[in-house]
């Protein structure tokens, strides 16, 4: 990769100093069904908002932003660096983030300058933000005076903040306060920094003095009063005389071109200095090229230093931003344990808490989430729209944002070791490769259950629903058995099969949980609360009536479900089919019975099974005729 990048921009890249290879172990994993199901990046339309990053996303510089997306979709197993980021979050939020966020504010994206430099592609105004940046983060380093109880993350990136103050100070020598966009327009570098360059300057700079000049001379001498001494960039520099005039003109005027009312002419005088102004014009836009390309090559022993430096800037401005929401939106710190658990007091769901606290919506119910050593398994029930997706997304999410080293929308938060978050979440199809909306549920189930280990969290939600009634329910169950009993992960299974609410009763490590609704005569609302035991029924109809759909067809539904309800009612207290039938007194076997009874089948030949078929038809015949009668 190296060599290719190398290859195709023709140089050494100085700006990578080094590569890092990051094992898929030593990260949490997040499949691409998670990162979409839990919209972290992008919402499952494809939009870039509402989501959790840009929920997170308040830095004030462009690479604090892709810092912190780095941290969001690689969150590393090990708590280290999640502890670490903790701690300093914890320092941030006393009142020094405001600070350093304000400082920060208005810096130039020194990572992409670093590389532009390296690559010499970089253009004068990019240096001259990057100029300003250095005294910003000068300024930053002041803020952050080491000292006692300054956690260690902090300590180090204050230390990589020092900038070796030569390097903004040739910037300050060497560049104009706004210079040109790009070097071949010219106007770069500073008055005074090179001597040559200065002489050919006021070669140009006084092009009009003596332009002028030379116009009272030539109007004097001449009598023309109307003559005038112009430039163009087409014919250089020239003298108009109108038609009225001609006969004035002197003889040491050369025609240099015709017009309709006027004759343009040139001196000797006045080509001598054409030739001197235009050649100072080309010999300086030449030497600024020169001395900006001297400039760039001073710099590129700056390059490491200044991607350190970039890299601390971005570091603190993710961290501001970090300790910024974490007070903002009222979340709180997550405490890391040894032991398998995850507990959850007072869980919210960051993007859905926002979303209504911007829209007037009303407060997010909070609920809480137990699971550990014992209880790894959760079956959800509910009405539809009852909140139990938006359950299992904010747990997932708490688990993350631990995971990442961020505080988290919680009153309380312990967590063990966790490894991987699998979600199989929502209904879709992939027609393009041939898999249809239940291929693709069972595809992404069974990734899941490959990969699932007892340190991952599992989100299963309403799994088996795209076939019939029975294999799906055997599918799901045979699912939820494979991850309490084999997979041994953190699980949280939402159903509607409410056959599955029995799951628990056979499952030590599984409870039964679910979300709470009250039904007002035709009305349902909706508690959001995550209540134990099983529910009751599904409202389905009801939500299907907040909906919209017509009255007729909601109360036609309403009369096959009380219909089907009463059916499954009555079947259930029949005989059951496949139950051996019950003794009863009566006549012994039957001749035909006796007869199969006394067959031997590896004793017959192929004849003597023929005959004794025979024998029994007609035995089955005379059986007949006698129950007849």
């Amino acid at each position: 990769m190296l060599s290719y990048a190398e290859h195709t921009q023709g140089r050494a890249l100085t700006h990578l100093h080094g590569l890092r290879v990051v094992r898929s172990e030593e990260l949490i994993d997040l499949p691409p069904n998670t990162r979409r199901n839990l919209e972290l990046t992008q919402t499952l339309r494809g939009e870039d908002k509402p989501t959790l990053f840009s929920l997170l996303d308040s830095c004030v510089t462009g690479m604090g932003s892709r810092l912190l997306k780095g941290w969001l979709l690689s969150p590393r197993r090990l708590r280290d660096e999640a502890q670490e980021r903790l701690e300093a979050i914890a320092h941030l939020r006393m009142g020094l983030y405001g600070t350093l966020r304000e400082a920060l504010r208005g810096s130039a994206d020194m990572e992409r300058i670093a590389a532009r430099l390296a690559l010499r592609q970089v253009r004068p105004r990019e240096l001259v933000a990057l100029r300003e940046s250095l005294a910003r983060a000068d300024t930053l380093r002041q803020h952050m005076t080491s000292g006692a109880g300054v956690p260690p993350l902090l300590k180090r990136l204050e230390l990589a903040l020092e900038a070796p103050p030569q390097y903004a100070e040739r910037l300050t020598r060497t560049l104009l306060d706004e210079p040109a966009a790009q070097i071949r327009d010219g106007g770069v570098i500073r008055g005074g920094h090179d001597s040559e360059l200065d002489e050919l300057r006021a070669i140009e700079n006084n092009c009009d003095a003596f332009l002028l000049e030379l116009e009272a001379r030539e109007k004097a001498r001449t009598g023309i009063t109307n003559l005038r001494v112009q430039f163009n960039r087409v014919h250089g520099f020239y003298i108009e005389v109108t038609q009225g005039q001609l006969d004035k003109v002197p003889a040491d005027y050369r025609r240099r071109q015709t017009l309709k009312n006027a004759e343009r002419f040139i001196t000797p005088e006045l080509k001598g200095f054409e030739d001197k102004a235009l050649s100072a014009q080309e010999r300086a836009l030449a030497r600024e090229k020169f001395l900006y390309e001297q400039l760039l090559d001073d710099l590129q022993v700056f390059v490491p230093t200044l991607c350190a430096l970039a890299q601390a800037l971005a570091s603190i401005d993710a961290l501001a931003a970090l300790a910024e929401r974490s007070l903002t939106l009222n979340w709180c710190r997550p405490v890391f344990v040894r032991e398998p658990c995850i507990s959850i007091s007072g869980g919210r769901h960051p993007v859905v808490e926002a979303r209504l606290a911007e829209t007037g919506g009303g407060h997010f119910i909070a609920n809480d989430c137990r699971l550990d050593g014992k209880t790894r398994m959760q079956v959800i029930t509910g009405p539809n729209m009852g909140g139990k997706s938006t359950y299992m997304r904010q747990v997932a999410l708490i688990v993350l944002l631990a995971g990442m080293g961020s505080y988290v929308p919680a009153s309380e938060c312990r967590l063990g070791p966790i490894d991987a978050i699998h979600t199989r979440i929502g209904s879709a199809d992939d027609l393009a490769n041939a898999q249809s909306t239940f291929m693709l549920e069972m595809t992404e189930a069974a990734q899941i259950l490959h990969s699932a280990s007892e340190q991952s969290l599992v989100l299963m939600d309403e799994i088996g629903r795209g076939t019939s009634t029975f294999d799906g329910l055997a599918l799901a169950g045979g699912i939820a058995a494979h991850l309490h009993n084999r997979t041994r992960a953190f699980t949280l299974f939402a159903t509607h099969y409410f056959e599955l609410t029995e799951f628990a009763a056979r499952h030590h490590g599984a409870i039964n949980v679910h979300v709470s609704a009250v039904e007002s005569g035709a009305d349902i609302v909706f508690m959001h609360q995550i209540e134990a035991g099983p529910a009751s029924r599904s409202y389905g109809i009801s939500v299907a009536r907040l909906a919209g759909v017509p009255a007729p067809v909601v109360n036609q539904a309403r009369q096959s479900l009380q219909a089907l309800e009463t059916g499954h009612q009555q079947a259930q207290a029949q005989v059951d089919l496949f139950a051996p039938a019950p003794a009863q007194a009566g006549p012994g076997p039957s001749a035909l019975d006796k007869a199969v009874q006394a067959i031997e089948p590896d004793a017959l030949s192929p004849r003597e099974a023929l005959d004794l078929i025979y024998q029994l038809k007609k035995l089955a015949g005379n059986s007949g005729n006698a129950t007849s009668s």
